[in-house]
């Protein structure tokens, strides 16, 4: 199998690079498996605190691989709901990973590639970066959580005439309507969401983790975050990493927490 993802370290943060530039990086069935292995391992290091996803040759993603040749008419709907749930997969284990997950925008990232991007703890675009719900053009269903994750990025009112539209959306306004964290030039894109990923790695991980698992859809009421925090805060209280915080408070240091 060719390697689809590519993955390079530095200094604590672990960088996944999608790698099918000839076809815009499209995202294959090859590709999702390869991601989501890929994410697992990450999650499972101990040298790495954080991931960084980008893409090859200048473009994040154009989105779902439609060239694939299409299966038999009667394996057709079974073929594409595998391909579906190992997409689903894909983005499942971006937004349960346990560690920060910040995305690397150049270029394109439309359809599922659009889906992967916003499904990040963050989103750091190059000047040159396009967003595109386009699954509306090929008679689609916007996949990969897209109708779940889009709107909390930006109001359910714009997410509904992105999808609906199917319209591009170019990093000025990406940024404008909080698609995007940040836009900086090309040349610093790397450098720029390495740092994200650095200042997100700054919390310690037992919080981290539960911060954006509610956030996930865990408090879908005051009172159920009531409750959460009822649940959580007495163990987060008495975790290691709290009493290193408190130490480092007040030794005026930074802390250095174990996630433990």
């Amino acid at each position: 199998m060719s390697e689809l993802i590519t993955s390079t370290h530095d200094s604590g943060v672990t960088i996944l690079a999608l790698n099918a530039p000839e076809k815009l990086n499209a995202i294959s069935l090859e590709m999702r498996e390869q991601l989501v292995a890929a994410l697992q391992d990450a999650f499972m290091r101990d040298d790495c605190t954080a991931i960084v996803l980008t893409g090859a040759g200048g473009n994040f993603s154009a989105g779902g691989d439609i060239k694939a040749e299409r299966p038999a008419p009667e394996a057709h709907a079974r073929v594409l709901r595998h391909k579906l749930g190992r997409l689903q997969d894909m983005v499942r284990a971006v937004c349960n990973a346990p560690k920060p997950v910040v995305a690397a925008v150049d270029g394109k990232a439309y359809g599922a590639g659009l889906s992967l991007a916003v499904a990040c703890d963050a989103v750091i675009a190059s000047e040159g970066a396009q967003f595109c719900a386009a699954f509306g053009k090929v008679g689609l269903l916007p996949d990969a959580g897209l109708l779940y994750t889009l709107p909390r990025r930006v109001s359910p009112a714009r997410a509904q005439h992105l999808l609906l539209s199917a319209r591009n959306v170019e990093a000025p306004e990406a940024l404008a309507i909080g698609l995007v964290d940040r836009v900086v030039p090309a040349a610093d894109l790397l450098a720029a969401a390495t740092a994200e990923a650095r200042r997100l790695m700054a919390i310690a991980p037992l919080a981290f983790a539960a911060i954006k698992s509610l956030g996930n859809g865990g408090c879908a009421t005051l009172e159920d975050a009531f409750a959460e925090e009822m649940r959580l805060q007495p163990l987060l209280a008495m975790s290691e990493d709290n009493k290193e915080a408190r130490a480092a408070f007040a030794e005026r240091r930074k802390p250095v927490f174990r996630g433990c």
